[in-house]
């Protein structure tokens, strides 16, 4: 037997069972500069896809870790090595979609059939199908997904808000009217929904009605979340940026007191993160603690004494209070 031969077969005999195979390479961003926080959440999740490389569930954990950080490349070779591990699952295919939704509306349109394929009486993924379609230009594609969704979950509001934005789109106001009103039966406090009846009501002449549905937007939430449990990022924010992220997401939905927590934490995180103050700061005086909100644009100054957001934001909050 040749050296040659003799050390091949002794590499072959004693390599790692579990190394992963050379197309499996582990994704790793760039994360100089990145917040040791985030640093070492991903690498936690990394080491658990190291140490099991033929588990679906730990390659899409670090999917959602690197989707909930914006590394969406990363994400997206996650997320398709576990359709890969686990074919059978929805979930994959559904996750795909959605990373690629913002940028790439098209390129999502296959994972998410291939999810609907899987799961065809899911509510929420008709309901995500039309949204792509309406961004495609493709309205009849659109309403079809929207009217099944509506079907099958007959207690949303999302797909009827949708139909009734469609029929705005193509100058309907009646027919735009009674899927918002129906919207709103399901979901007083729908703000997309209560933003499109006001526009319905104008287009008919109704002008009461329309500045009473604006009037009544504007005290709502920004947004209304979805309940989609299969588009679910699982993992606990890191860093001051996603914990600001997710703080910003539940104050668009109303929910000050889970926002002021996640907005505390990234302070915690990172106490020059200026957006995260200003944002506590707005929710503290909206809650009626104007001086914990003055004495965190206070602390912010100390920090940043140059910083003219926060400059601004306190002597606005001091002229408000007389």
């Amino acid at each position: 037997m040749s050296a040659r031969v003799g050390l091949t077969l002794a590499l072959l005999l004693f390599a790692p069972a579990c190394a992963p195979a050379p197309g499996d390479a582990v994704p790793y961003p760039d994360l100089a500069g990145v917040e040791a926080d985030v640093v070492r959440a991903v690498d936690e999740a990394r080491a658990s896809v190291e140490a099991d490389p033929e588990s679906a569930k730990a390659w899409g954990q670090l999917g959602m870790r690197y989707f909930a950080h914006e590394f969406n490349p990363e994400a997206l070779a996650c997320f398709r090595r576990a359709e890969e591990l686990e074919p059978e699952n929805p979930r994959w295919p559904y996750r795909i979609g959605w990373t690629l939704f913002d940028e790439q509306p098209e390129a999502a349109l296959e994972p998410f059939h291939r999810a609907l394929g899987m799961q065809p009486d899911y509510a929420p993924l008709h309901e995500a199908l039309g949204r792509i379609y309406v961004r495609l230009d493709q309205s009849d594609r659109a309403e079809e997904h929207w009217r099944r969704a509506s079907e099958l979950d007959p207690e949303s509001a999302h797909a009827e808000t949708g139909l009734g934005q469609l029929e705005l789109s193509r100058g309907n106001h009646d027919a735009a009217r009674q899927h918002l009103e129906t919207a709103l039966e399901r979901d007083p406090k729908h703000v997309e929904a209560h933003i499109g009846l006001a526009q319905a009501y104008l287009g008919l002449g109704r002008q009461d009605e329309a500045q009473e549905h604006a009037e009544t937007s504007r005290r709502l939430p920004q947004t209304t979340p979805r309940d989609d449990w299969l588009a679910a990022i699982n993992v606990t924010p890191a860093g001051a940026q996603a914990r600001t992220r997710r703080g910003l997401q539940l104050q668009r939905a109303g929910k000050l007191d889970e926002a002021a927590a996640e907005l505390l934490i990234a302070l915690e995180n990172n106490p020059h993160y200026t957006i995260a103050r200003q944002r506590l700061a707005q929710i503290l005086a909206q809650q009626g603690d104007r001086a914990g909100a003055l004495a965190l644009l206070r602390e912010g100054l100390e920090l940043q004494p140059g910083s003219s957001e926060l400059q601004a934001d306190l002597a606005a909050l001091e002229a408000a209070g007389g």
